[in-house]
């Protein structure tokens, strides 16, 4: 007879901390709410690039950027894209192990980076696919429910700064002196 497995003990309902206090309604938090969707679009769009092209989304976004614009520093992508700059690093040695991006000396100790022919037929390879997905997300919304969406999603981007800027131990300290 196998030995007997210790029964757990039963606490008293009193006993439990079923509501602790304020909590968030992640159906309607938005921070939340904008960081699942990225990123289930981000691991998707990851997924699939990687398959087909070896490469995933942060690669894609350094992409896009240096297509919209050419010479940029990784200083510069990072500020864009909101990417800290070690993973553009890491990007940017891939990109140009496979011959996607080239250098050039930037001002003061930098280097600017561009895509080479190939890198710019990877980005209009994988723009096909990029588009499809973004035809599939919004597929259910109307072309005036999409401006308004991207009107929306603007003004929140927007607001970035002044809620990145938020310290409440700062604003209880009052003006400075």
């Amino acid at each position: 007879m196998p030995p007997s497995r210790p029964q757990p003990v039963a606490l008293p309902v009193n006993d439990l901390t079923l509501d602790m206090g304020p909590k968030l309604d992640m159906d309607r938090y938005v921070p939340a709410f904008l960081n699942s969707i990225a990123n289930k679009l981000s691991s998707g769009a990851s997924r699939l690039y990687f398959k087909h092209f070896g490469i995933g989304v942060v690669e894609w976004r350094i992409i896009v950027h240096l297509v919209a614009e050419p010479w940029c520093t990784a200083a510069r992508i990072c500020q864009i894209i909101g990417m800290d700059k070690a993973a553009v690093s890491r990007s940017y040695a891939l990109m140009e192990d496979r011959g996607l991006i080239q250098f050039r000396p930037a001002e003061p100790r930098g280097r600017e980076a561009a895509l080479t022919v190939a890198g710019r037929d990877l980005h209009d390879r994988i723009l096909v696919m990029a588009l499809e997905r973004e035809r599939r997300l919004l597929a259910d919304l109307s072309p005036r429910e999409v401006d308004t969406l991207i009107n929306l999603l603007g003004r929140l981007l927007a607001r970035i700064p002044h809620v990145n800027a938020y310290d409440p131990a700062a604003e209880d300290a009052g003006p400075a002196a």
